[in-house]
């Protein structure tokens, strides 16, 4: 499948109101065992989630399978705070695999499979929204 044009992915930040929201989701919510996640849930691979260990009390960027994170994190965050400055200036092109300027931060097989099945905007609205209702 080609990619798709860069300027298509929709580069506006995801702002504090909705990453605060994810935050507090994470910490609220026990997705299985010590975690909270915003992740998809279906058998196999599951690429990108956002997600909270309650043991260490860090937040985290990671791939994930079966919907649990899977392999050494993206990205970690040692508090609340730290994950929504982050988390809120992030957008689905920033967070596609497609631009791998995006983050220095970000390791190499953060950008394996660009596209497939990351953290989206629409991803988090869902979370949220399937909570509120």
């Amino acid at each position: 499948m080609p990619e798709p044009a860069i300027e298509t992915i929709d580069a506006t930040p995801f702002g504090e109101e909705l990453a605060t929201r994810a935050a507090a989701f994470l910490q609220s919510r026990v997705w299985i065992e010590h975690f909270g996640a915003i992740a998809r849930a279906h058998r196999d691979y599951t690429e990108h989630g956002l997600f909270f260990d309650r043991t260490t009390g860090q937040f985290f960027l990671g791939a994930s399978q079966d919907g649990m994170p899977y392999g050494p994190p993206f990205l970690t965050f040692d508090d609340a705070n730290s994950f929504v400055g982050w988390l809120s200036v992030q957008s689905d092109r920033s967070l596609s695999g497609y631009v791998r300027n995006a983050s220095p931060d970000y390791p190499q097989n953060f950008y394996a499979e660009p596209g497939n099945q990351r953290v989206t905007r629409q991803l988090l609205i869902d979370y949220l929204d399937r909570e509120a209702g």
